[in-house]
């Protein structure tokens, strides 16, 4: 029995590799976990974050959400950035403030790192 656990693992394992994409020069922005989230953030500086748009997103960002901003992830993992004029890519750190009386009940807040440099 534990051979044929063995034999179907190996052969799993060889399909998903001759059936995986090779890699291409644009890297994470190829993945189906990243998507451009760049409409769904609102500048904390814009009156509408706190009236219209007061359940998106806050970015703190030299560049406010006129820049492209991603998002990956995967299982519950990933992270944010922000890719500037210059085409780097800036981590964005989030922070989740409370927002109401319940638990659940928060707003985050992304602030732009300029001294991480992400090579995407």
């Amino acid at each position: 029995m534990i051979k044929k656990i063995i034999a179907a693992s190996a052969l799993a394992l060889g399909t998903t590799a001759l059936a995986a994409t090779p890699a291409s020069a644009d890297g994470i922005y190829d993945s189906p976990f990243t998507s451009e989230n760049t409409e769904h953030y609102v500048s904390a500086f814009d009156p509408a974050a706190y009236g219209t748009r007061g359940s998106d997103p806050l970015i703190i960002s030299p560049y406010g959400a006129n820049q492209p901003i991603y998002s990956w992830s995967f299982h519950g993992q990933g992270q944010t950035w922000q890719v500037d004029p210059a085409g780097q890519a800036h981590l964005l750190r989030s922070i989740q403030l409370p927002a109401g009386s319940s638990t659940y009940a928060f707003r985050t807040i992304s602030v732009f790192d300029p001294f991480t440099v992400l090579d995407y």
